[in-house]
Parts: C-alpha cells; sequence; structure tokens
C-alpha cells in the first residue's frame, strides 16, 4: 500500500514539475515610460533574456513572469535601460502576491517607481546607473533625442 502511494506522489510531482519547475500563476510586468524622450529597456532572468525595446513617451513593455513554486525565492527579473538598472519582479514584492494582476513600473527623467497596490502609491525605487557591465546586463546604450 505504501508503495502504491510513493509512486502516486512520484507521479504527481513528474506532472507539476516539468523541467524541475512546478507550474504557477502568470504575473504581467509592465514598464511604461513616462519620459518625454524614448526609454531603452532589455529585461532578463536566468532563463529568459528579451531584446532591447525603445519605448516612445507613454509606451509600455509589457512581459509575463511564471513565480516558481518550488524556492519561489529565485524568480526574479532584471531590466537595464538607458538611465540604470532596476528589479523588475522579485518574489516578494507586494504586487507578486496572487490577489494582484500586475507587477506596474514608470519611469521619468528623475527616477523609476513602482506602484504599490496596498498604499495604492507610486513608491520611487533606487535606480542608479550601473556601468560595471554593459554585456552582463548593466546599463545599455541609449540616445537622447531632444
Amino acid at each position: 500500500m505504501q508503495a502504491g502511494l510513493v509512486v502516486l506522489v512520484l507521479l504527481g510531482a513528474v506532472v507539476l514539475v516539468p523541467g524541475g519547475q512546478a507550474m504557477s500563476k502568470e504575473k504581467l510586468v509592465v514598464v511604461t515610460n513616462n519620459h518625454t524622450n524614448y526609454l531603452s529597456v532589455r529585461c532578463f532572468s536566468f532563463n529568459d533574456d528579451f531584446d532591447v525595446t525603445h519605448l516612445q513617451p507613454w509606451n509600455q513593455f509589457r512581459f509575463r513572469v511564471r513565480k516558481r513554486l518550488i524556492y519561489p525565492s529565485a524568480t526574479m527579473f532584471n531590466c537595464s535601460t538607458n538611465m540604470g538598472t532596476f528589479v523588475a519582479f522579485k518574489f516578494n514584492y507586494e504586487c507578486s502576491e496572487d490577489k494582484y494582476d500586475t507587477c506596474d513600473w514608470r519611469f521619468d527623467e528623475d527616477s523609476a517607481y513602482r506602484w504599490d497596490p496596498e498604499s495604492k502609491k507610486w513608491t520611487q525605487v533606487d535606480y542608479q546607473p550601473n556601468y560595471e557591465s554593459l554585456t552582463r546586463g548593466g546599463v545599455i546604450k541609449g540616445y537622447y533625442a531632444n
């Protein structure tokens, strides 16, 4: 009887964990350019890497993140822009909870802001340029057109 239970549990793990990662609800990350100029953005994780996208003022870049059920703390997406770098999605952000559909970001000439769904306010985020490594996801090259 116990052997049958073990087989059933293992079979369930194989079905639920394709590629070593359990399935979970997707989260939409929305990056909005609140600049008067364009914003270049490239987002990446350990598993995914998107091309550079150039956003005109008030345009958006959207991508989906699937939060890991096994080791959810390993779920993270970084983004680079022509102004700096930021962590666009992290497992412990308020917006990562299942009760929220999106994690929203906006950028202006001075800073980056993440929407806090609990307080219903835009929160300024540390967004300092990091020129350490352009090839490892540091600040990407962008040009301002005034």
